[in-house]
């Protein structure tokens, strides 16, 4: 997937940052520099060079800078994606017109202590109390999930213990992160102007080859549909409930479709079994346009991404 200098998608959430135990005083998310907070705890797991996961392809990702911006009311968090075993991209250069189809090809060299690197902003909005489930918005960059990120963000929480009394006891807790994506647009809306491209099946596997020695254990099956036909925003509830009546009474438990939406990309929706029939919300990917031409991978946080990503969490 290429980046584009001048364009980024982002995805909406709300985060809730909640003390392990009842009775907890909550972090804020930016205090003073003596005060426990949110900052503070991500600061430390940074500085500490522990705000990093290595992936099973050996990617690693980290957590770089994390910056309070009060103009616009954010706190940023800077994450890289390294790849040390990445391939060199390489650039294509056409040539004039009447040399038909030749072209020359440019290959970029890194050095040996050197990595491949993509990065994606995090910018989460302060609007509100500590109690508050905070509107974020994380820039979608491959490699860089959320799944990732809330890992490295619980990770630093749970190494940020701090005490508060109940009962006259003193008691050590700590803050739990949870990040819920905000589903924004509905099956229908997406298919005025999308279509369905395909619909997969899952249920427990019980195929009748497997031996009993111990060898093998099944575990899931699973049947992915291409839709031939026209499924659209007026008949799609039709459609899929005829599918889903047929399947589940053949044993299929788990049901999801993958919508093409106007934007040339596609969103992953699963449908839960009785709800094949009711309005279907799912998370939509918002695209920005910049003026600021957008690097591949950022050394600091970038004030317009963070301006434009707040301005997306609060919509």
């Amino acid at each position: 997937m290429f980046l584009e200098k001048h364009s980024r998608y982002f995805r909406k959430f709300e985060f809730s940052f909640t003390p392990r135990h009842t009775g907890a005083p909550y972090l804020p998310l930016v205090a003073g520099p003596d005060d426990y907070s949110i900052v503070d705890a991500l600061n430390t797991h940074i500085n500490a060079e522990k705000a990093l996961e290595v992936q099973p392809n050996g990617d690693i990702v980290e957590l770089m800078e994390v910056e309070y911006l009060p103009k616009h009311a954010a706190l940023a968090i800077l994450v890289h994606r390294a790849s040390p075993d990445a391939a060199d991209p390489v650039y294509r250069k056409k040539a004039r017109k009447d040399a038909g189809k030749k072209f020359t090809l440019r290959q970029t060299v890194k050095d040996a202590d050197e990595e491949q690197s993509v990065s994606a902003h995090v910018v989460i909005s302060t609007a509100g109390n500590p109690k508050s489930k905070h509107r974020a918005a994380l820039e979608e960059i491959p490699g860089i999930s959320m799944a990732v990120v809330r890992r490295l963000i619980s990770n630093a929480l749970h190494d940020y213990p701090y005490n508060f009394k109940r009962a006259k006891k003193e008691i050590e807790t700590y803050v739990s992160f949870k990040p819920e994506g905000i589903k924004s647009e509905s099956m229908e809306n997406a298919l005025k102007s999308g279509h369905i491209k395909f619909v997969t099946l899952s249920r427990p596997g019980k195929p009748e080859f497997v031996d009993a020695d111990g060898m093998f254990k099944p575990e899931q099956e699973i049947l992915k549909l291409r839709v031939t036909g026209e499924i659209d925003a007026k008949n799609w509830r039709g459609v899929i409930s005829n599918l889903m009546g047929k399947a589940k009474a053949d044993g299929w438990s788990e049901f999801k479709v993958d919508v093409g939406l106007n934007d040339d990309r596609t969103r992953t929706v699963k449908i839960d079994r009785d709800e094949e029939a009711k309005e279907i919300l799912f998370i939509r990917s918002e695209q920005a346009a910049f003026k600021t031409a957008l690097p591949t991978c950022s050394v600091d946080i970038v004030d317009e991404v963070v301006q434009r990503a707040v301005a997306i969490a609060k919509m």
